[in-house]
């Protein structure tokens, strides 16, 4: 069966080369060899025409469109999982392409409301993880640089409040309400690793969605991979990003513990953040013998050719990371942090070792392991080839094509009742923000979800419960938008205006404090049958009042999302009361 496929990443070789992108475009290419229409939307961070500007190019025989994105996009802090002008441009690829299937990897920096545009027209959604970005804002799960988070639904003890641009003083909990309702739109989660999948699920994501698929790799080119043998040192290599997750110091801090008398050297390759200091780190300690950095590296087999055991010390929890399995294609042993998904991969005193995580010592005895025994690296690297040769891209892939064509679409155990409701005001109060923190704590049976109305596509308007007014400065489009779709309104006492809107139209409740706030959204979500009345009363009273309808704010991207809003209310029979 072909099928037309999207494969969507933030972003995409050849200018930026990482795990997750190399998965992406090594999926694509299987997908198009087996002959199936494959196009690409990713992100573009080469500052090639205005933020969020789109433009079209190939790529290994592959039509990617690419949107410009900055860092701003991408920085932990900001709004990196909603924008509009990029959703506005996936939609248009959407209709002029008409795929059957989206295949979703790395989200942030582009947005996640892109699966339920997806969704809105029928098309089956997969999702690849590669991370723990679905419910944590640093996607490392680490509390600071040596503990890990244990308590996904507690992000305020890293950061409170969003702060960016316009908007101000976001709580934390509604950028992972967001998340949570795009990703329910998602038909089929794939997992690299069992870990991965069960913290998922401990987050609160359906397990009857998710399935573990080990990510492929081109065993034949590791495979014809021949060490380059200089001298009888033995090399340990570790690659990746120099950033304190991935635990380089821990490597560093193991060498005082390794005789200067044995043989072996140390090579760091890639670049980051820490760069210099770890260079000034070995400088200091007088390392500068043993330890060579390589900085970036355009070919990856030249390092496997100058490397013996690769070393992986992470100190968050990794998911299936690409140079293990690249190391274990290549006959060579690894020596891993025994967290995330290492262990799924790395057999202990098999095809490698594993060590107790931020452990120098315990990394240098297995260090040690093989520089006194160095006929283990052979024995043990035919163990991990033997163990992961099989795992081709092919393989991987015809896994993923029978997801596809099975029929994928799952509906969600719903564990508790979810009210969804709508905010509006671009500064949120600290009132508002305490009643939703109170509600949050409360673990009540019924979830309540907190997003801003701008963040919702317009077929997910409706679904609101209330109309929460959280700021002072209040555009009255948006609140026009909650009238015409029948959502009851809450709106602070001292608004005169607001109140008496919700007095004179029997259309709402106000409030006076935050107790008075978490009662008024306890009491709509609890009572359907006066929240609906409140909703049909706007309407009506939205309606038949001349000075509401014809409101305008002068803010021509509200006065656009109003008309778009009435134009399908219109073609859904919402002008009917």
């Amino acid at each position: 069966m072909r099928n037309k496929i999207i494969i969507c990443c933030n972003v995409y070789p050849p200018h930026f080369i990482g795990g997750a992108e190399l998965i992406a475009h090594d999926h694509a290419k299987v997908l198009k060899n087996l002959g199936h229409d494959v196009i690409i939307f990713a992100g573009d961070i080469q500052g090639h025409g205005e933020r969020h500007s789109l433009r079209k190019d190939t790529y290994d025989g592959l039509t990617v469109y690419r949107v410009t994105l900055n860092w701003e996009d991408f920085h932990q802090s900001s709004f990196n999982f909603t924008h509009k002008q990029v959703e506005e441009h996936f939609n248009n690829i959407l209709d002029s392409f008409s795929p059957d299937i989206v295949h979703f990897h790395n989200l942030i920096g582009l947005s996640a409301a892109l699966i339920h545009i997806a969704k809105q027209k029928h098309l089956r959604t997969v999702l690849t993880l590669h991370d723990h970005w679905g419910f944590c804002y640093k996607n490392t799960i680490l509390k600071d640089e040596k503990n890990i988070c244990r308590n996904y639904f507690k992000c305020e003890e890293c950061m409170p409040f969003i702060t960016e641009g316009y908007y101000k003083n976001i709580p934390i909990s509604m950028r992972n309400d967001f998340l949570a309702m795009q990703f329910n739109d998602v038909d089929i989660f794939i997992s690299p690793s069992q870990y991965l999948a069960d913290a998922y699920i401990h987050a609160g994501f359906p397990k009857e969605k998710f399935r573990v698929i080990w990510n492929g790799i081109d065993v034949n080119r590791f495979d014809n991979i021949r060490k380059n043998i200089e001298n009888s040192d033995i090399r340990f290599t570790f690659i990746g990003y120099f950033g304190a997750h991935k635990g380089l110091n821990i490597l560093l801090d193991a060498l005082p513990f390794i005789s200067k008398n044995h043989r072996f050297k140390i090579n760091l390759i890639g670049t980051g953040e820490l760069f210099e200091k770890y260079k000034q780190q070995v400088k200091s300690k007088g390392f500068d013998d043993l330890v060579e950095f390589w900085g970036r590296i355009d070919k990856i087999d030249r390092a496997y050719s100058e490397t013996d055991v690769l070393i992986l010390p992470s100190i968050w929890p990794e998911n299936q990371p690409v140079t293990i399995t690249e190391a274990m294609a290549s006959r060579i042993p690894v020596i891993a942090s025994n967290i995330g998904g290492n262990p799924e991969l790395i057999e202990d005193g098999n095809t490698g070792y594993l060590f107790e995580p931020a452990n120098s010592r315990d990394l240098a005895s297995k260090m040690l392991e093989f520089i006194s025994n160095p006929g283990k690296i052979i024995t043990f690297g035919e163990n991990a080839h033997s163990k992961i040769k099989s795992n081709t891209f092919e393989n991987q892939i015809s896994k993923i094509i029978k997801i596809y064509n099975d029929g994928i679409s799952i509906e969600r155990k719903q564990i508790r009742e979810e009210i969804l409701v709508a905010c509006i005001g671009h500064i949120i109060s600290p009132t508002c923000a305490k009643a939703m923190k109170s509600i949050n704590d409360k673990n009540l049976k019924i979830q309540f979800r907190f997003l801003l109305l701008d963040w919702l596509q317009r077929d997910q308007v409706p679904l609101a419960q209330a109309l929460w007014v959280v700021g002072d400065e209040v555009d009255m489009n948006e609140v026009v938008i909650g009238l015409i779709n029948k959502v009851p309104l809450l709106v602070p006492e001292k608004d005169s205006y607001l109140k008496g809107l919700c007095i004179e139209g029997n259309c709402g409740l106000y409030y006076r404090d935050d107790l008075e706030a978490e009662a008024c959204l306890e009491y709509l979500a609890q009572n359907e049958a006066e929240r609906c009345a409140l909703g049909r009363y706007g309407f009506k009273f939205y309606s038949e009042n001349s000075k509401i309808r014809d409101h305008r704010s002068g803010n021509q991207k509200h006065y656009t999302k109003l008309n778009e809003i009435i134009n399908y209310q219109k073609k859904n029979g919402g002008d009917k009361i």
